[in-house]
C-alpha cells in the first residue's frame, strides 16, 4: 500500500499547535505498517483541527476502530500524550495526514491508473494523453482524483491499488 503522509515529529506537531490546531484524532493506518517489521507493532494517523465540530464528526466515522481517540489540547494529559505519539516510541510510527507536496504517482500506481480508466471507466485515452493525479485526504483515508481533458473522477486510493 502506498503511504503518502509524513512521520509526525515533535517539531511538526509544534508548527500545528502554532497554527491554531488544538484537537487530534487517532486512528490505526494500516498504510503505515510495516508487515515486514516484527518489531513495529502498530502505526496510527494523528488528524489535526482548529474546529471541534469538524474532529468529532471525523472521530464519529471511526466507531470501527477501536485505537480511535480525540485528544483536546486544553487537557494537560491529552497535550503530554501527543508529545509522546510525536516522539514515535518504539514500536509505533505516528503519521501525520500532510502530502509532500508535489506528488506523483509511483510506476506501478500510474500502470493501474491508467489500467483502471481503460477498464472501468471508459473515457478512450490516446497513448499521448495525459491523466492529472491528485491525493486528497477526507477522515483519515486517501482519496485520488483523475482528471483528463472534460472527465474527473474521485475515488479512494484503494480501488486503484487493489485493481
Amino acid at each position: 500500500m502506498h503511504n503518502p503522509f509524513v512521520l509526525l515529529t515533535t517539531r511538526l506537531l509544534e508548527s500545528l499547535i502554532q497554527a491554531g490546531n488544538t484537537f487530534f484524532i487517532r486512528q490505526t493506518y494500516m498504510r503505515g505498517k510495516n508487515q515486514l517489521d516484527p518489531l513495529n507493532k502498530a502505526a496510527f494517523l494523528f488528524t489535526h483541527y482548529t474546529d471541534y465540530s469538524r474532529a468529532k464528526t471525523h472521530y464519529d466515522t471511526l466507531d470501527n476502530d477501536p485505537n480511535r481517540f480525540l485528544y483536546n489540547l486544553n487537557e494537560a494529559e491529552h497535550y503530554e500524550k501527543l508529545f509522546i505519539a510525536a516522539s514515535q516510541p518504539e514500536g509505533f510510527h505516528i503519521y501525520s495526514p500532510i502530502i509532500q507536496q508535489p506528488w506523483k504517482p509511483t510506476p506501478v500506481i500510474a500502470a493501474r491508473i491508467r489500467t483502471y480508466i481503460n477498464e472501468k471507466l471508459n473515457w478512450a485515452l490516446r497513448r499521448n494523453d495525459n491523466v492529472k493525479a491528485d491525493l486528497f485526504v477526507q477522515f483519515g483515508e486517501l482519496f485520488i482524483t483523475l482528471k483528463c481533458g472534460i472527465h474527473e473522477v474521485k475515488l479512494p486510493l484503494a480501488d486503484i491499488e487493489n485493481f
